[in-house]
C-alpha cells in the first residue's frame, strides 16, 4: 500500500479488476510471506509475516491511525505472489480500474501491464 507498507503496488500485474476491487500477481515470487492492511475510516490494522520486514507494535500485527486517502473502507492482502485489494471509495492505492483476464480497458488499454504503467506513476 503506497505509503511505505509491505505491498508494492507498482510491481503488481493485474489479473482482474472491477472499479475499486483488484486481484493482482507479483511477476516473480520473491515476496515470501504474507502481509496486509484493513481499515475503516482512519483506523487501520496491519499484519506482516515477511522475512526482513520491520516489526510492527504487536510482533507481526499492529493498529495504526492514519489518513490513507479518506476511504471509508480499505483492505489489502498479499500472500506469496497473490495480492487482493479493495477500497470504497477508490483511493491512490486502489484506483478505479477495469481489467478482465489481464486486459486493462480503463484507465489505459494495456495487456498484463504493471500497475505503474497503467496508473502512470
Amino acid at each position: 500500500m503506497g505509503g511505505g507498507d509491505a505491498v508494492d503496488e507498482d510491481k503488481q500485474i493485474l489479473c482482474c479488476a472491477l472499479c475499486c476491487v483488484h486481484l493482482a500477481l507479483y511477476p516473480t515470487c520473491d515476496s515470501i510471506g504474507c502481509s496486509g492492511k484493513a481499515g475503516l475510516c482512519c483506523l487501520n490494522c496491519e499484519y506482516c509475516c515477511k522475512p526482513g520486514a520491520p516489526c510492527l507494535p504487536c510482533c507481526c500485527c499492529g493498529p495504526q491511525i492514519e489518513c490513507d486517502g479518506c476511504s471509508v473502507c480499505n483492505v489489502q492482502g498479499q500472500c506469496l505472489c497473490c495480492v487482493n485489494s479493495a477500497a470504497f471509495p477508490c483511493n491512490d492505492e486502489v484506483p478505479c480500474i477495469l481489467n478482465v483476464a489481464g486486459w486493462t480497458m480503463y484507465p489505459k488499454c494495456k495487456c498484463f501491464a504493471p500497475m505503474k504503467e497503467i496508473m502512470s506513476r
